[in-house]
């Protein structure tokens, strides 16, 4: 069996200008959320968060169990409220299946806008933040 790659490989160093281009436009301002929030000066946002190969292909499994009819996965923002210990107030990334919508054409599928959620399965969250949190890429 021959390896597929994926659509939208990025090297090394892509990877590491879209995260400087985050920091630079974005994390100071999401640091001072945090601060305030916390109340607690120098506290930094989340720049990262991990999910291991297992945890990521059991939801696959778990996604592909109930609904078959799936295509993808759309990736959310979110951010945890003050009652979430040691990750209050920090951003999280969080993963919601999709399906193509009903009477779309393949056309609208990849240009995004024949793709809808699937609302009535669980969502995949709880990563962990990066290490330190505020570590930029690579860690």
């Amino acid at each position: 069996m021959s390896l597929k790659l994926p659509i939208g490989l990025i090297s090394p160093e892509k990877a590491k200008e879209l995260n400087q281009q985050f920091v630079k436009t974005r994390s100071e301002d999401l640091n001072g959320i945090v601060e305030k929030l916390d109340k607690k000066p120098k506290k930094k946002d989340a720049l990262s968060n991990w999910f291991s190969l297992e945890e990521i292909k059991n939801y696959i499994a778990y996604v592909e169990s109930k609904a078959p009819e799936a295509n993808g996965l759309r990736v959310y923002f979110g951010a945890y409220g003050k009652k979430a210990t040691e990750k209050s107030n920090t951003s999280t990334v969080f993963f919601i299946p999709t399906r193509v919508k009903s009477r779309s054409s393949q056309k609208d599928c990849f240009e995004g806008g024949g793709i809808t959620d699937i609302n009535d399965l669980d969502g995949l969250n709880n990563g962990t933040l990066g290490d330190p949190p505020s570590a930029e890429y690579p860690q």
